[in-house]
């Protein structure tokens, strides 16, 4: 299998001067790093608090921005405000100032030395991208997307943005001997796997048929609907997993037992679990490309 390429990195960028940052878009598009554009903090927020925000790995700031959407001129507490709401709400996000005038610059470096990296427009582009690239690679969640990358492409466009960070979160604790930590990520496994199967029913209501998936999900029914359809071949690795995820959680998580089982589940349980879940997002991406 030929090797893939790394995954874009999505930098917010908040700079008022729209042609200067798609000049350095396309530079960072060299560092496998797609720059989101917002002209003010007020719209750096917004897009921060949205959809695209939870796959931001690092900030850059402009030394001089706009505050809100309707000023016209640079406010000169803008850098303060911006530092101060992203320190508070992303303080794991690598973050940087980048101005163009050069007694700013000075005066910034000497403000924020030792705690924000301040760069120099027309001259630090490159090693501030390299010091961004280098610093997002060592955030968790990071790891774990460009790990199990074929899984995670295109996944929030079909399961939707809130079910790709439960994922992660689930690969995250999965080796975890907690067990209201093991519990809980059966729960949200088992979640994911329904999940799967609405998007399907969406997708194709004659592949899974709206009773199915509607109130109660009937994952047993659904699984063999599918096999006697084709779509899944039976007693074959797919459906065995689909039969796996659905009984594990439910004797482990979605449900609670009548009384304590002699071998409860492990980490090793909730890992043969999840990597179960995998193949089956790979097998449900394929009706969905």
């Amino acid at each position: 299998m030929p090797a893939r390429d790394p995954m874009p990195l999505t930098i917010l960028i908040i700079d008022d001067s729209t042609p200067y940052v798609e000049s350095l878009n396309r530079d960072a598009q060299r560092h496998t790093i797609r720059l989101l554009h917002a002209r003010s903090l007020e719209e750096g927020r917004e897009l921060h608090g949205g959809r695209e925000g939870r796959g931001i790995a690092g900030i850059i700031l402009d030394g001089k921005c706009l505050k809100e959407k309707g000023q016209e001129v640079p406010d000169n507490s803008f850098l303060g405000a911006a530092i101060k709401y992203f320190g508070e709400k992303a303080p794991h996000l690598p973050l940087v100032v980048l101005t163009g005038e050069t007694d700013l610059y000075r005066n910034l470096s000497d403000l924020y030395a030792g705690t924000v990296r301040v760069y120099s427009k027309g001259r630090d582009e490159k090693e501030m991208l390299r010091q961004l690239l280098d610093e997002a690679k060592q955030l968790e969640w990071l790891k774990i997307v460009r790990q199990y990358q074929e899984v995670f492409e295109g996944l929030a466009d079909r399961l939707g943005v809130d079910a790709e960070q439960e994922l992660i979160s689930s690969l995250m604790q999965m080796g975890s001997d907690d067990q209201t930590v093991i519990r809980n990520t059966l729960i949200s496994l088992r979640r994911l796997q329904e999940r799967i199967f609405i998007a399907l029913h969406k997708a194709d209501p004659g592949l899974i048929p709206a009773h199915l998936v509607s109130g109660e999900i009937n994952v047993v029914s659904i699984y063999k609907h599918l096999a006697e359809r084709g779509a899944i071949e039976r007693y074959k690795i797919v459906d065995r997993f689909s039969e796996l995820v659905y009984k594990v959680t439910s004797d482990n998580g979605a449900h609670t037992p009548f009384q304590n089982p002699k071998y409860p589940p492990t980490k090793y349980t909730v890992q043969a679990v999840t990597f179960a879940l995998l193949d089956l997002i790979l097998w449900f991406k394929s009706f969905l490309p």
